[in-house]
């Protein structure tokens, strides 16, 4: 899983992203796309989305925030006929491209974060009166920079801890990474996300992030869980 909607944001854009929002009624709730980085699994349903506004006739901005590097694969969309019409043309539609964006979204402040990965990678902290979110893409280690704090902590578990070799050089999390990480936030909730294929992966990650972080989740997909 390579998406997760908060709150009117939409942290990446995995492939299947906007068929899992109109199954759920929340495509049209969705005001901003967060991306951490530029690797397929994480922008491959951007182009969809993008479509789905167009030919839902939306008018309200959108707002991208991303890495340097997804404006070039904007246009060649554009240019291949892929949104079917240039989104811009229909309404405010944003794009944020910088190594380490500070944004305003709604209720939120939104600061992203360099994070360790084999290509640059954001984390983002979306602050509110009321809560802080925040939220790794990929990452490895360290995955949360020192101080920093949040209520709810969205971290990327793509191997169990007996892969901590492929975590190290692939540059990813293990689940006992992702729960030290939630643990040093202080976090009241942690939710684990893009966890491998392998089999077993899921049920060992459940028990190793439980052990280490009491309150985690193994988001599913098209999993609701309330903050």
């Amino acid at each position: 899983m390579s998406s997760v909607l908060v709150e009117g944001v939409l942290l990446d854009c995995g492939a299947g992203a906007t068929g899992r929002l109109h199954e759920l009624a929340l495509f049209d709730r969705v005001d901003a796309v967060l991306v951490s980085h530029l690797h397929s699994d994480h922008i491959a349903g951007l182009s969809d989305l993008l479509m789905h506004t167009v030919i839902s006739g939306r008018k309200r901005p959108l707002t991208i925030v991303s890495p340097p590097g997804l404006s070039p694969i904007l246009r060649a969309m554009n240019a291949a006929g892929s949104l079917v019409k240039d989104p811009a043309t229909l309404y405010d539609l944003r794009l944020v491209e910088e190594p380490r964006p500070e944004v305003t979204l709604g209720p939120w402040k939104v600061r992203g974060i360099p994070l360790p990965h084999t290509v640059y990678n954001l984390g983002y902290l979306l602050d509110s009166e009321e809560e802080k979110v925040y939220y790794t893409g990929d990452t490895g280690q360290p995955s949360v920079p020192e101080g920093l704090r949040a209520d709810f902590v969205i971290h990327e578990s793509t191997y169990a801890d007996r892969h901590s070799d492929l975590a190290e050089q692939f540059r990813h999390s293990t689940a006992s990474q992702a729960a030290r990480a939630a643990a040093a936030m202080g976090a009241r909730r942690l939710f684990v996300t893009h966890l491998g294929s392998w089999e077993g992966t899921d049920a060992e990650v459940a028990r190793e992030v439980r052990a280490g972080f009491r309150d985690s989740t193994v988001a599913e997909d098209n999993g609701q869980y309330d903050l």
